[in-house]
């Protein structure tokens, strides 16, 4: 029978040889995410999603420094739209405008936008008023970062986090909302991260319906909820995991 002092040296050893192998893992996942965050076209990977018919729509990439003015002020003003009263109404968390386009300004951040050529028109048919047929019209965006993220046992993965998925109010319920997070959730895959993650508030079940019985997610291992669950904090943390590794 080993002596415990043996034992314990054993042990020690496979203790190191787990945090070496961990730390080589954590390694490698570093340059996947900086290899995903160079992809300078997501749609050169993902040719069959660039468009999406049913809105007569088509998918633009970008860096939010490459963002224009307009689309700057779009995406911002569609969040607050449809988000401000969420974050006012979530304690832990709180509505801060500046907090939040600094959030956006971040260089990891990689937008998804779909635009339609349609020409747009008023409901009585006002061509003096019409947008030109040549001007895009922005119909909803997805906004992510790739990251290294905990997953709630001490390792660090790269995943893509979906920070923000909107669409305008008109376009919604046909389909580009699931679109975007397609192409959200095949990008993951494509550029081998581990997971896709992303945040709900609790006080949006529409979301969360949206993302659990839609898209198949589940509340991640770092859900709050889950790790405390006699502490809610007015939001939820969901993820896909990668089938094959």
């Amino acid at each position: 029978m080993p002596s415990s002092k043996k034992k314990g040296s054993e042990k020690a050893k496979q203790k190191k040889k787990e945090r070496k192998e961990r730390m080589l893992r954590e390694k490698a996942g570093k340059e996947l995410v900086k290899a995903a965050s160079g992809i300078e076209d997501i749609f050169s990977i993902l040719t069959a999603f660039k468009v999406f018919r049913k809105l007569d729509a088509e998918g633009v990439y970008k860096r939010y420094e490459d963002l224009t003015k307009e689309e700057k002020a779009w995406t911002f003003t569609l969040l607050e739209k449809n988000m401000k009263k969420h974050y006012e109404g979530c304690e832990s968390v709180g509505w801060d405008a500046s907090a939040k386009k600094k959030e956006m300004d971040h260089e990891g951040c990689r937008y998804v936008i779909f635009y339609s050529k349609e020409t747009q028109k008023n409901e009585n048919k006002d061509f003096q008023n019409a947008k030109p047929a040549d001007q895009d019209t922005p119909l909803g965006y997805a906004m992510w970062r790739f990251l290294m993220d905990d997953n709630g046992a001490g390792e660090w993965l790269p995943v893509l986090y979906l920070w923000e998925i909107h669409i305008e109010e008109k376009y919604r319920s046909k389909g580009l909302g699931k679109h975007l997070m397609l192409v959200s959730e095949l990008a993951a895959w494509k550029l081998k991260m581990k997971k896709i993650m992303l945040t709900a508030f609790s006080s949006n079940p529409d979301s969360l319906r949206f993302f659990q019985q839609k898209m198949k997610f589940q509340f991640d291992d770092t859900d709050p909820l889950l790790c405390e669950p006699d502490e809610p904090c007015g939001y939820r943390i969901l993820s896909k995991t990668r089938m094959n590794p």
